[in-house]
């Protein structure tokens, strides 16, 4: 019997944001706990599905914690996360494995990468044991990391749809050094430059060719995985950038060699990266959606995109539509989704139906926006909603609906508008903090445009403020 132990920590963290995420911002799951919850963490899922019916193996499942993408972590909650880890693992029987979920880029208060802490322990504690790792695609891969673990592999899709895929992916991994004897080596080449997100996505060239390259690599006998880790953008951090990465059978030159075939094949297309949406200032953005006359046409307030670790409380969009923009928008039927004011929240839900004077947004991000002061009513609240169990409220101005926030999560369902019962397919224009467009969304956009707003979550790069130089593209 193998004993294979598994867990993970998942969390992209902006270090342009001032928010510290803390441990009301998690979702966390201590042994047992992940398989009713394996849903929340995809990842996980991916792994435990392909261990279920190995019979000569045996998972040990330790912590499992994810949070929506947010500010670094506080220092002191993920010490406690990480005691836990190791807490329940000395309970357990000796692995003989780990495979890990987690994201690449999660950093803390004072320690940077998380995954290169807990890596070092691990390796520290267990200095023999192999550790496989599924990645996000945007994960800051670390020297260390690649000196502590035997194979990594992460996501090949953008927006992400495979995570459970790459879980699945690692556990394979594993298995073929468990079960089938094949010691595996894994090849990385760094390119120095920082990407956007919203200019690699793999429905869209060049990282669709590039994410095709990875397939046909996957299709030889003696590779395992092929990877493309884009690094993230919006964190100031030490080893950022683009990592080619190849796991091989034992194979330490092929490993190599396809690394760096990866990397020129990057390279050779460096130049090509842009908007897979039209993309133009804000005001512009809204005022050519605007006019549109097909609904609804979305506009993704890319700036403050809570997925991808902003405050999500920017006000410059609600500022635009209720004042220079105020007498277009009341000719339009116009949903904002939305902002997360916790406050907000609070003073509205007691005066459903009433006009009121109510003040949302500019209480985190105070560097690229203001608090706005909104005269409308509020029409609905509903609780408990999602899995981090966030209070919805929908305030009604002359100009816009907006969806308010008791948490910071992310607006990228339909989800959120079933629930607070806005028939949304009637709706001219909807207003989203995001960067390209989640699937829900593509499937019921008429048309889209991408608003290049400041903030945490900067599209053009050579607006924040990084301590180290960077090639940008």
């Amino acid at each position: 019997m193998k004993n294979i132990a598994i867990g993970g920590f998942f969390h992209e963290s902006n270090t342009f944001n001032p928010i510290i995420t803390s441990q009301e911002d998690f979702l966390v799951y201590c042994g047992a706990e992940i398989y009713d919850n394996s849903e929340a963490y995809l990842q996980a899922r991916g792994i435990i599905e392909f261990f279920k019916d190995k019979p000569d193996c045996r998972l040990l499942p330790l912590v499992f914690a994810r949070a929506v993408p947010n500010g670094v972590v506080d220092k002191t909650l993920y010490l406690r996360l990480k005691e836990k880890f190791f807490q329940l693992l000395d309970e357990m029987p000796q692995p003989d494995i780990f495979v890990l979920a987690l994201h690449g880029s999660m950093r803390v208060q004072e320690l940077g990468s998380a995954e290169t802490d807990l890596l070092a322990e691990i390796k520290f504690r267990y200095p023999s044991i192999p550790i496989i790792s599924g990645l996000d695609m945007h994960a800051t891969i670390t020297d260390k990391m690649l000196q502590f673990t035997t194979a990594m592999v992460g996501y090949k899709t953008a927006p992400h749809l495979d995570a459970l895929e790459t879980g699945y992916h690692a556990a394979q991994m594993a298995y073929q050094i468990i079960s089938e004897g094949h010691a595996l080596c894994m090849g990385a080449v760094k390119i120095p430059c920082l990407i956007a997100g919203e200019k690699s996505e793999t429905d869209y060239p060049p990282m669709r060719g590039l994410i095709a390259e990875l397939h046909k690599l996957e299709e030889h006998d003696e590779i395992c995985a092929a990877s493309y880790l884009l690094g993230f953008p919006w964190a100031d951090a030490e080893e950022n950038g683009v990592t080619a990465l190849v796991v091989t059978k034992g194979d330490q030159q092929l490993a190599d060699s396809s690394a760096r075939y990866l990397a020129q094949k990057f390279l050779a297309v460096r130049q090509n990266f842009g908007f897979s949406s039209p993309a133009f200032a804000p005001q512009d953005a809204l005022r050519l959606a605007l006019q549109e006359t097909c609904k609804p046409v979305f506009v993704s307030d890319s700036g403050d995109n809570p997925t991808a670790g902003s405050t999500a409380d920017n006000t410059t969009l609600i500022s635009l539509l209720s004042g220079e923009l105020a007498e277009l928008a009341r000719t339009r039927k116009i949903l904002v989704a939305g902002i997360y004011d916790p406050v907000a929240v609070v003073a509205g839900k007691d005066r459903l139906n009433q006009v009121i004077s109510l003040d949302v947004g500019g209480r985190f991000d105070t560097q690229y926006c203001r608090p706005l002061t909104l005269v409308g009513k509020p029409l609905k609240l509903v609780a408990d909603f999602g899995l981090h169990k966030a209070s919805l409220l929908l305030f009604r101005t002359d100009e816009f609906d907006l969806i308010i926030t008791s948490k910071h999560i992310g607006f990228t369902g339909i989800q959120m508008f079933e629930a607070l019962e806005i028939d949304y397919l009637y709706i001219d224009l909807i207003v989203v903090k995001l960067g390209y467009l989640t699937e829900d969304f593509k499937a019921i956009a008429a048309k889209s445009y991408l608003a290049l707003s400041q903030g945490c979550t900067d599209e053009v790069l050579s607006r924040l403020a990084y301590s180290r130089a960077y090639d940008l593209v």
